[in-house]
């Protein structure tokens, strides 16, 4: 209540002023948080405040490595929110989305996007508080930042007039070791989930202190893609999370990427092993190693997973959805039609790959499962034999959103859509790949430093525009209300099983049902996990 209060005097203050007198005075004003006061500065580009590097927990280093995120410090002194925090310890390689300019474990730091209210308002208008947009950012839990280039809010914040977050979460072994004596020495006997539980801190700090920037606590809106969107269905079956959002955007994630714990103590224990701490409690060996020897973890068998706790995670999510036993919100949900191509084109003479050649490769990663599948597909329907195992994949991506949206439309109110724009400028080779709606989600069509900018020539750029502009106001539209849908936009229909009906965003905005071939491979892929189809082997491939 007393954030309320002072952020309704901040908007009092300064709503009556005319927005060219005060835009860089607005952001550089001192805002309250319950660690104290924080400054920023105007955007360059767009009328917004921008914060960045504000830090929400305490640095998770020493005696803090591999426990829950504790309450930042408070500070007698104004921090100068200028500056995009380091960008948590990874092995940063290929990334779509940016470049990280430093690396620490002391990583965990937010960045907000405030729109500066326009012209003059009369100031009972300046107590509304704007709605909240969370991201959450990919890169399999194993590399990523808040801070990249894509994921920059400014554009975002001012077409929606909505207050846009983004965050930093430890990643690798960092946020997803599990052992037995993490377990014990927790108070909610949890491990294995410190990415999460830095997801949810951050959701707090959230609830506690975005009032002071404009934003409303009661209206947030969790998204994120590929590993970020695994993180949102991971919140929605969270009880920790609960109350903590009132709505929820999955891109191209899913709903059954998570790992028993047993199985996270076994790679654990290889882990500590191959770092020369085979002790019967390792974790007084791995806590005195740097952060630099933990992060080679190549070799040693463990995958960044988020593990069924018992207190972060109860159960997969999907059984969750299933139960109804979930956190209850409007969803958004979808994939892009062509989510591997991009990884596809990565793997070494992967582009003139034989008939046979791809035959094995689909034996090799499906085993029992490949006549089945091959079955469901013909060579025939596309221009090169690879593209037949990318449509594989992207079936299995889309089979995901397709699973999410049936169980999720039977309580709350759902969206789904496919992303079909593909003028990048290799005239369409890559496809709808992985990731490449999220300059379109962001207004960052023209954002460089990223490796999505290669797909995005000047005549990409101009062909995508016009469905940016729209996808945003979806995206905004939906974290105002619930409903993406508004004025100027096709209509885009609520999900539900008898229809099954799905959006489409290419260059023509269309609404498709989910019919015939195209369901009888999602229900069949639904059953699958993504590591059974092979999606693990094609990324370590195109790594080499």
């Amino acid at each position: 209540m007393k954030n309320l209060i002072i952020a309704a005097g901040i908007w009092m203050l300064f709503g009556a002023m005319p927005i060219a007198a005060f835009g860089q005075e607005l952001c550089a004003a001192q805002v309250p948080t319950n660690e104290g006061a924080v400054t920023g500065m105007k955007s360059p580009a767009y009328p917004v405040c921008e914060y960045k590097g504000i830090p929400y927990a305490m640095p998770p280093v020493g005696n803090l490595r591999w426990k829950a995120p504790q309450p930042a410090a408070k500070r007698s002194e104004t921090f100068q929110a200028i500056k995009f925090g380091p960008s948590c310890l990874q092995n940063e390689s290929f990334s779509g989305g940016g470049q990280s300019e430093s690396f620490s474990e002391d990583c965990l730091y937010l960045n907000i996007y405030r729109p500066i209210i326009k012209g003059t308002q009369q100031p009972q208008d300046n107590l509304r508080l704007l709605p909240v947009m969370f991201w959450i950012h990919g890169g399999g839990f194993t590399q990523g930042a808040g801070s990249y280039t894509v994921y920059e809010g400014a554009h975002l914040a001012s077409v929606g007039q909505v207050v846009v977050v983004t965050i930093n979460y430890r990643l690798d072994a960092f946020g997803f070791l599990a052992l037995p004596s993490l377990a014990a020495e927790d108070a909610n006997h949890s491990t294995g989930n410190y990415g999460m539980a830095d997801q949810i801190a951050a959701l707090k700090w959230v609830r506690d202190n975005i009032a002071s920037f404009g934003g409303d606590p009661n209206q947030v809106t969790i998204f994120g893609e590929s590993a970020g969107g695994v993180s949102v269905c991971n919140l929605l079956a969270s009880k920790p999370a609960a109350g903590l959002f009132q709505r929820g955007i999955i891109e191209s994630g899913a709903c059954d990427m998570v790992g028993p714990l047993d199985q996270g103590f076994e790679q654990g224990k290889r882990l500590a092993e191959s770092r020369g701490c085979a002790e019967a409690d390792p974790l007084p060996c791995l806590r005195a190693k740097s952060g630099q020897e933990l992060l080679k973890t190549k070799g040693s068998g463990f995958k960044a997973t988020a593990r069924i706790d018992g207190y972060v995670l109860e159960a997969s999510p999907i059984e969750l959805l299933k139960k109804g036993d979930y956190n209850r919100v409007p969803m958004l949900v979808g994939n892009n039609r062509d989510e591997a191509n991009i990884i596809l084109m990565l793997i070494p003479g992967a582009p003139l790959a034989s008939r046979k050649y791809v035959q094995d490769q689909i034996r090799d990663a499906l085993g029992k499962r490949a006549d089945e599948v091959m079955g469901m597909y013909s060579f025939d329907d596309y221009r090169r034999p690879i593209f037949l195992t990318g449509a594989i994949f992207a079936d299995g991506f889309g089979s995901r959103a397709f699973a999410a949206a049936e169980e999720l439309s039977a309580r709350a109110p759902v969206y789904l859509y496919r992303f079909d724009w593909h003028d990048e400028f290799l005239g369409g080779s890559l496809g709808a790949f992985h990731g490449l709606e999220l300059p379109f989600v962001f207004g960052n069509l023209t954002a460089r430093k990223t490796a999505l900018h290669i797909a995005l020539n000047r005549k990409a750029i101009k062909s995508g525009t016009p469905l940016s502009e729209k996808m945003m106001k979806y995206w905004t539209n939906f974290a105002k209300t619930g409903d993406p849908n508004g004025a100027g936009l096709p209509a885009w229909p609520k999900y539900d099983r008898a229809g099954r009906q799905r959006i489409h965003f290419d260059n023509s905005i269309g609404v498709v049902e989910i019919a015939g071939k195209q369901l009888e491979r999602y229900q069949y892929f639904a059953g699958i996990s993504m590591d059974e189809l092979g999606w693990g082997k094609a990324k370590e491939k195109s790594a080499k």
